[in-house]
């Protein structure tokens, strides 16, 4: 009976997941930016008889989420490829009580020098510098990351990293490194 936001739903593979576990959920991502429109999880909400609700919400505008108040939102792979990650997680800390976000980040700049370990960095990624997706944005070091999360009223509950978490860079795919942590609003 949980109230869920799968924010950046794509196709809706765990939104489809959450709503079988008997949660309220509501897909939520944007065409212009979903590699096929959104087509594929409203043709798989008709074949599953799903009563998710799907909402169009562009994360890179003034956007409002369809409902006030949310359970549980969760944020997977997402953060990187907005170009306001500030304003997004601010506005996402107002709905809801806890979030699951994953995001890429990185120790090393691209040219291999270490970025410094203890300062809150971002680097912007050029248009086709990461895999030749010209959405892809701000990639963090974990100071970064962690100083977003902060300053967005979040407090880390949980927190790891996975992959190449010793020689991490923004671009290189075989240097990839992403941090899993659950948040807490500061608002509750």
């Amino acid at each position: 009976g949980k109230v869920v936001a799968d924010v950046g739903c794509g196709d809706g593979d765990l939104a489809f997941f959450l709503e079988s576990l008997g949660c309220q959920v509501d897909a939520i991502d944007f065409p212009d930016s979903n590699h096929n429109g959104m087509e594929a999880i409203h043709a798989l909400k008709r074949h599953l008889s799903s009563a998710i609700e799907i909402a169009e919400v562009d994360l890179d505008s003034q956007f409002k989420l369809p409902r006030r108040r949310y359970d549980l939102i969760v944020f997977l792979g997402i953060l990187y490829h907005l170009k306001n990650p500030l304003y997004v997680l601010e506005r996402l800390a107002m709905h809801t009580r806890y979030c699951t976000l994953s995001t890429r980040v990185a120790r090393y700049f691209p040219d291999d020098r270490p970025m410094p370990q203890a300062q809150p960095i971002a680097y912007l990624v050029a248009e086709e510098e990461l895999n030749r997706d010209p959405s892809n944005f701000w990639i963090f070091s974990h100071p970064g990351l962690k100083r977003l999360i902060e300053r967005t009223h979040w407090k880390i509950v949980e927190y790891a990293s996975v992959g190449d978490t010793r020689f991490s860079t923004p671009v290189d795919p075989k240097r990839d490194e992403r941090v899993f942590c659950l948040l807490e609003s500061h608002y509750g």
